[in-house]
């Protein structure tokens, strides 16, 4: 909810610009035509971001973690499409884990796919993901504390 509200603002505030960039034009046409584009380009960042916050909002990830393999399903209800990705565990020869907050995800190295797993939708289950598979003997790279990661493959 604070991401849409600070969406509408950011559209409200382009929508001003443009009605100043308007009513200025007959003062001083290239302050207003600076100012147009400049507001076409700000409404194509929001109109980016609105799409990428609505493309995320109607996907549904679900993991599954067995003893022998990880398989990722994502179901996008927008499109109406379903992927399934899976790797065996003994496979991966390291993990990257980002643990930021809001965009929190691990990717798994093989030698025949990087498969990445969102752990945002997951809040503090994420964490389990990341502890399981250490526990399982994967090297897990921490990328925010640098730690050095490997040479692939």
């Amino acid at each position: 909810m604070p991401l849409c509200a600070f969406l509408a603002m950011g559209w409200a505030l382009a929508i001003m610009y443009t009605v100043v960039a308007v009513l200025s034009w007959s003062e001083n046409a290239m302050f207003s035509l600076a100012l147009i584009v400049s507001m076409l380009g700000f409404g194509l960042v929001l109109s980016l971001f609105g799409m990428g916050l609505l493309r995320d909002s109607y996907r549904d990830y679900i993991l599954e973690l067995t003893d022998t393999e990880a398989v990722l399903v994502v179901i996008d209800r927008l499109r109406k499409k379903k992927g399934t990705r899976m790797v065996l565990l003994d496979d991966i020869s390291y993990a990257e884990y980002y643990p930021y907050s809001d965009q929190a995800s691990i990717i798994l190295h093989t030698s025949y796919i990087d498969m990445e797993i969102p752990l945002w939708p997951m809040s503090n289950q994420g964490r389990d993901v990341v502890d399981y598979l250490s526990g399982r003997g994967v090297m897990v790279v921490n990328v925010q504390s640098d730690d050095p990661i490997p040479d692939s493959r």
